[in-house]
């Protein structure tokens, strides 16, 4: 009986880490949203981040497929400057500004830029986007007043950096700004991300959060590392 109970026990304990481990793992990651007062006193800037929780992480990619959907919404529509013909922060140059002050308000997505890599950090680079020609996401943030993407055919879509860049580590305030949102209401949505713990892309971990306007929403894992 005795040995009975001392296998039950060690099973139970087993059970309990593995049950514990991906909690543990989620409660190091969140989303964090933040907002700005635009340019435009009738918007809204909202500033998206992921939340790590040591300097050497890395938001390797944004991302999202038929298995892991991504959505964004913005249902009064989103504000994008003609001045930034991109998706990205690349297209956001502080030389600009004065003479088109309205495109700071601009909408973006981005990992760890507010502007282009050239003028980021020692090591930043531009992050890279794919997506399906049937279904872009990149029209989000392209297009002024457009209102919602979702990223979830197979092929999918996804902006990345490579991980030779600096700016996709968490630095001393453990936040990495990944979209920059600029509406006149609410955001809301799923948003997956491709982590390395310490940098390490052997230790790869996918998490997806949901959230519905400001503050911190909490990760959940998708996969974990092997």
């Amino acid at each position: 009986m005795r040995l009975k109970l001392k296998f039950y026990s060690i099973a139970m304990m087993a059970m309990g880490f593995a049950l514990c481990t991906p909690c543990h793992l989620a409660a190091q990651y969140s989303l964090v949203v933040t907002y700005e007062e635009a340019l435009n006193p009738e918007l809204t800037k909202y500033l998206v981040f992921v939340k790590l929780s040591k300097v050497t992480d890395r938001v390797s990619a944004i991302y999202g497929t038929d298995k892991d959907v991504m959505w964004i919404e913005a249902p009064d529509g989103v504000f994008n400057s003609p001045f930034n013909a991109g998706w990205s922060a690349s297209g956001m140059n502080p030389l600009f500004f004065e003479a088109m002050p309205a495109m700071v308000d601009d909408s973006y997505a981005t990992i760890g830029l507010s502007m282009p890599a050239s003028g980021g950090p020692e090591g930043s680079e531009d992050p890279i986007m794919v997506e399906d020609r049937g279904n872009p996401w990149t029209t989000f943030f392209k297009e002024n007043g457009a209102s919602r993407f979702d990223i979830n055919t197979k092929m999918g879509g996804s902006w990345f950096t490579l991980k030779t860049s600096a700016n996709g580590l968490a630095g001393e305030n453990g936040l990495v700004l990944i979209a920059q949102i600029t509406t006149s209401g609410d955001i809301r949505g799923r948003i997956n991300a491709q982590i390395f713990p310490e940098g390490d892309g052997k230790k790869s971990t996918r998490v997806k959060f949901e959230f519905n306007g400001l503050g911190e929403h909490p990760g959940e894992i998708i996969t974990t590392p092997n």
